[in-house]
């Protein structure tokens, strides 16, 4: 049985050339940018600019070639324009470089004779010298732990989730809808056409990388329909593996090709693979980071039962219909349970003890802990969603609000330390400005905290279902022992 190919010298070099560096400070350059985002991001290791003019940038020399680096050099990025490529990968070849990141378009995913030319043209000569090629038309890799980034304001602070994606923009997309909500990469690939290593290569590699803990993707289509069965599968085995499957409609489809090259395939086809595979589908980069968050912050589930806690009866309302149409149970608690609910408070006047939970005035900090406690050791919930409604109160002031809801965000802060069971938060209506701002803020506050954090009840509620559906699959997967 072939094994996956080892990449970590992929994310770990200890120098980088950058091919197209200009000393024109003043002029867009991607080679400079480059340049500048590996200083700033903070790489550990040489960075050699490169161009044929010569001359010098932030105080380093500019080499002619990569034949005159006084050093050993492991990967190129090239940021040079398609024509001149195939000389720039025979001089890597003889200075034993090991892998070429192109940047540079202009090969064949723009349907030219000659940019399909140029392609093998640079991919024989790689092969012939032993370089592995990312791309081209990409932005390439980026990995905190190896000192890569493709941009310096992504996050340095190293995670376990892994992204692969045949687009530069959406690969930027969800770095930073990620960082933004707690979600830090181990590894993320813009691999562009995926001319030498695809799709199943980085698959292979990272269902066995010892950093990747969750894998996401972002696919147009593939090249290697079986292997990549294969490698999903494998990887699905062992990893959540959480899919964005785009350009299945017939104009997605020839915007897939015109893009990256890949073969998109139907709709149909797609979600049958996806399912048998074990992976999950995700409907957009949003969503797949919804999922992630679920995965990195809750405990696996020991069933798919959900018990809604929030403030609102009309909030109630919505999200019993949106958890429900997803799929989950959110099942009535039993006489016994809604009893002892009961007797922690003065009365049941404005409040509902069914399932949503309405509290709407829960008293005292103590009565909502002991409130939290007594659903966190009942077997009638397998997860709880604590949800807060942000523009539902129609008889206070902002400033009231403000104070209420601040409250209320910092018990569940105190309580999530306390509870066994998977927890999650819905922030939940915030039209105007300032509950805009506090939504904000309390999102940050709760990621921080380790808590799965949902900007929407639809969200929340497709993800979850989502998260429960994967457990309850593998579960079943696994023989009783």
């Amino acid at each position: 049985m072939k094994t996956a190919e080892n990449l970590d010298f992929l994310f770990h070099p200890q120098t980088i050339a950058i091919a197209g560096v200009s000393e024109k400070v003043k002029q867009f350059n991607a080679g400079l940018k480059y340049l500048e985002g590996l200083m700033q991001f903070g790489f550990k290791g040489k960075v050699y600019p490169m161009n044929p003019t010569g001359g010098e940038i932030m105080g380093m020399t500019i080499y002619k070639s990569v034949k005159d680096i006084p050093d050993k050099v492991d990967f190129i990025i090239s940021a040079i324009p398609a024509p001149y490529t195939p000389q720039l990968v025979a001089d890597a070849a003889q200075k034993g470089v090991r892998a070429i990141h192109f940047f540079t378009s202009g090969f064949s995913e723009i349907e030219n004779v000659e940019g399909k030319r140029l392609q093998a043209d640079i991919m024989a000569r790689a092969k012939a010298g032993g370089i592995r090629v990312i791309g081209p038309n990409c932005l390439g890799l980026y990995c905190p732990g190896g000192g890569l980034s493709f941009n310096a304001d992504f996050e340095k602070v190293s995670g376990s989730v892994a992204m692969i994606s045949q687009s530069g923009g959406n690969a930027a997309h969800c770095v930073q809808e990620g960082n933004s909500r707690g979600v830090f990469f181990s590894k993320v690939i813009s691999m562009g056409n995926g001319a030498d290593l695809n799709e199943s290569d980085y698959l292979e590699y990272l269902a066995q990388d010892e950093e990747t803990k969750i894998i996401t993707a972002y696919i147009e289509g593939v090249r290697q329909g079986p292997r990549f069965f294969k490698a999903l599968k494998t990887a699905a085995k062992t990893k959540p593996t959480i899919i964005l499957k785009v350009g299945t409609s017939a104009s997605g489809a020839e915007a897939a090709i015109s893009h990256t090259t890949a073969l998109a395939g139907s709709d149909q086809v797609w979600d049958g693979v996806l399912k048998q595979a074990g992976a999950i589908r995700a409907g957009s980069i949003e969503e797949m980071m919804d999922i992630t968050l679920a995965f990195q912050h809750m405990q696996v589930p020991t069933g798919n039962k959900i018990v809604i806690i929030g403030i609102g009866g009309g909030a109630s309302v919505l999200l019993a219909d949106e958890f429900t149409h997803t799929g989950l149970v959110l099942p009535r608690l039993s006489d016994k349970l809604r009893q002892s609910l009961i007797e922690l408070f003065s009365s049941e006047a404005g409040r509902i003890f069914k399932n949503p939970i309405d509290l709407n005035n829960f008293e005292s900090p103590e009565n909502f802990f002991k409130t939290m406690k007594t659903l966190d050791q009942s077997e009638e919930a397998d997860l709880l969603v604590i949800h807060v409604a942000f523009d539902h109160f129609g008889l206070i002031s902002i400033q009231e609000k403000e104070l209420m809801i601040g409250v209320y965000l910092q018990l569940i802060s105190q309580i999530k330390k306390e509870m066994n069971k998977p927890l999650a938060v819905i922030l939940h209506s915030y039209s105007s400005t300032e509950m805009r701002k506090l939504a904000l803020d309390a999102a940050k506050d709760l990621s921080a905290a380790g808590i799965a954090v949902f900007p929407s009840i639809q969200r929340a509620a497709l993800a979850l279902s989502k998260f429960a559906g994967y457990h309850k699959k593998h579960k079943a997967a696994v023989p009783a022992t």
